[in-house]
């Protein structure tokens, strides 16, 4: 069946006219918590296991997790987890995220010569937490499953201004047990200042049902569909101040935050390090921007935009599905390899957001770093002239000097590319003043303090 590339969204309730958001939320089983650190087979460990069996090792068990209480140790080499014979780490990782709360699990396990079974009842994942603001697991319905989300608030039954957070493209659970991501340090930060925060889950991850969040399913329209879900239930929390909402968007939550909008009115909106122009225009110059960090050589280069052009011309514009591309190009597969269902891709693609951004006529903060090597620079004044060449002094746009794509401090672009995982990382926290001083200008006084 052809696929619509349209974005005529039908406006999602967001909790079921019969369930309350509590019930909903209690509805939604919080995701299990075993506590293995799990790495790769040794050598050493392949040899205790039988012909063509299985496995990973466990590095480590965390405290406060099911494996620790029934004994599970590091160095045992885990073979099965109920009926599933567990092939490798990733393997693994995709069959413990199944489990939920009060779940019971099997695992069968190898130490030294002999072969054990471990019976636990799973206990609930953590959450997060601050001693300074109140951190709220709540639920919204979409398109007939629950979708996690998360939300923060001062410490006060005060009505408050509110954001909905909307993130980069991927599939990822929004969660940070240890508040230590860049995602958290913003929402956090603007709690602590007065506002109510929000992120939603997506598909499949952390906490929320529905369908894997990278099948073709899970297009742009349906992640969009959980946005607005989210945002309908902000504004009728009672603690959320209804005529203060905005939007603040990341990467391509900023292609998205004016779709949202046209949606459920907000008070204005805040994107981040996002894409003006069409998406093959992007996908170009950063590809290009990346293999000149990468030093690559010229004809090398030009060669490879050559081919992005073909495979990514064939997926997007003629619209063909990964499969029938790569059967015809095999050398299509490194360049169509993203992080998100083609289904989603194919649909940014067919965005003029132009045309989208004309539609709002709401204060719109246009904020970028100086080390962003993922968009495009150039992107952000530009689109600060569209939104001003529709509804004039509406765009301001804020330079943020050495932050890169996550809102980390970074010297260069090219630092920022070759950042390691083991690399220390900083926050920007520039980013986090910038955007609360203008969200507070922007805020306007309370029609009444009471519902």
């Amino acid at each position: 069946m052809q696929m619509k590339l349209t974005f005529k969204i039908v406006l999602l309730m967001a909790v079921s006219v019969t369930l309350s958001a509590a019930v909903l939320a209690q509805e939604l089983r919080r995701s299990g918590f075993l506590g293995i650190v799990a790495t790769p087979l040794t050598d050493e460990a392949r040899k205790q296991l039988g012909s063509g069996e299985t496995g990973i090792l466990v590095k480590s068990v965390v405290d406060g997790g099911s494996a620790k209480d029934v004994g599970i140790k590091a160095n045992d080499i885990i073979t099965q987890v109920n009926d599933h014979k567990v092939i490798d780490v990733g393997d693994f990782l995709q069959v413990v995220k199944t489990l939920r709360a009060g779940d019971v699990a099997k695992v069968s396990l190898l130490r030294g010569t002999e072969r054990l079974s471990k019976e636990m009842s799973v206990k609930p994942r953590p959450f997060e937490s601050a001693p300074d603001v109140e951190t709220l697991y709540k639920a919204v319905s979409v398109n007939g499953s629950l979708r996690r989300v998360i939300v923060t608030k001062p410490k006060d039954n005060a009505r408050h201004p509110a954001v909905l957070y909307i993130n980069g493209v991927g599939c990822f659970s929004q969660e940070s047990l240890d508040l230590s991501s860049t995602d958290t340090k913003l929402l956090y930060g603007l709690t602590r200042a007065g506002f109510v925060t929000m992120r939603v889950e997506k598909s499949g991850m952390g906490d929320s049902l529905g369908p894997p969040c990278l099948s073709p399913e899970v297009d742009m329209q349906s992640e969009i569909g959980g946005y607005i879900a989210g945002m309908r239930a902000l504004k009728g929390y009672p603690f959320v101040d209804d005529g203060n909402v905005f939007l603040v968007g990341l990467s391509v939550g900023g292609v998205e935050a004016p779709l949202i909008a046209q949606q459920v009115p907000v008070r204005g909106l805040v994107v981040i390090n996002t894409v003006a122009k069409s998406f093959m225009e992007y996908l170009n110059d950063t590809r290009r921007r990346q293999n000149l960090l990468r030093h690559t050589p010229y004809d090398e280069l030009e060669g490879r935009l050559k081919l992005n052009e073909r495979c990514n011309h064939r997926l997007l514009i003629e619209l063909q599905t990964p499969e029938q591309l790569l059967k015809d190009i095999p050398d299509c597969a490194d360049y169509i390899a993203y992080p998100a269902p083609y289904t989603f891709m194919q649909q940014w693609a067919a965005l003029n957001l132009a045309e989208e951004w004309k539609k709002i006529d709401a204060p719109t903060l246009v904020v970028y770093g100086s080390s962003d090597y993922i968009s495009t620079i150039a992107d952000d004044p530009y689109l600060m002239e569209i939104i001003n060449g529709f509804h004039s002094g509406r765009a301001t746009l804020k330079a943020i000097p050495n932050m890169d794509h996550y809102m980390l401090k970074a010297s260069s672009m090219e630092e920022s590319m070759k950042r390691t995982a083991a690399a220390p990382i900083e926050f920007e926290p520039l980013v986090l003043e910038s955007i609360k001083t203008w969200l507070q200008q922007q805020t306007k006084p309370s029609v009444s303090a009471n519902r």
